[in-house]
């Protein structure tokens, strides 16, 4: 479902733009409010020290990470450290089946305490240690739109991977909140509609 929103963007052109992106990129990190994170390649070593010290900060970060390059020699330790500290880490492919990858590289974080509006980072440009010199577009901007969107679709394939994909997590449970995905959003990846809590035998609804 396509949709259309009207913000400011800033925009990046890599490699010329590599050095910037990367400092707004990191300096973001460390302080966001929470925050979804979609990912082909993630070997960053400091956004992984940014996001552990985010965790110890108490804030609520969920991930989701493509399955053909979390089994990599350079990625799979950096994302075990993660899920061992506790970080909410899910694996997946793409619910248009097995074989096609996760190839998004995006972030949208809710305001934190020292930003007042919701942050998107969006383009093609990899979370890695090469990436910031290689040819890439990378765009930072605030738009509410984006973020829901952005969320709804995060929380449908976190759902996907989690009753499709059980076998790709390295995290022991699943996540506290899944099944958030809207209704919409489960449809579309062919899940039921999450049942009600409150319509469980013996409550029907009722206090």
């Amino acid at each position: 479902m396509s949709f259309v929103i009207t913000t400011t963007v800033t925009c990046y052109l890599l490699p010329d733009d590599g050095p910037a992106a990367r400092t707004v990129f990191l300096q973001h990190l460390l302080n966001p409010g929470e925050t979804w994170i979609t990912a082909y390649a993630f070997t960053l070593p400091g956004m992984i020290q940014d996001l552990l010290q985010a965790h110890k900060q108490h804030i609520p970060l969920h991930i989701y990470l493509d399955y053909s390059q979390s089994v990599g020699k350079t990625e799979h330790p950096l994302v075990q450290q993660l899920v061992t500290a506790g970080v909410e880490v899910t694996i997946g492919t793409s619910p248009a089946g097995s074989r096609f990858i996760c190839h998004t590289k995006g972030i949208v974080s809710d305001p934190g305490t020292k930003t007042g509006s919701v942050w998107c980072w969006e383009g093609s440009t990899n979370f890695s240690v090469d990436a910031w010199q290689q040819v890439n577009t990378a765009l930072v901007f605030a738009s509410q739109q984006w973020r829901n969107e952005f969320v709804a679709q995060f929380e449908a394939l976190r759902d996907f991977a989690w009753a499709n994909e059980r076998n790709l997590q390295l995290m022991p449970a699943p996540p506290p909140d899944l099944g958030a995905a809207p209704a919409a959003s489960r449809a579309r990846y062919g899940l039921k509609p999450k049942p009600d809590a409150n319509a469980k035998a013996g409550h029907g609804g009722h206090a």
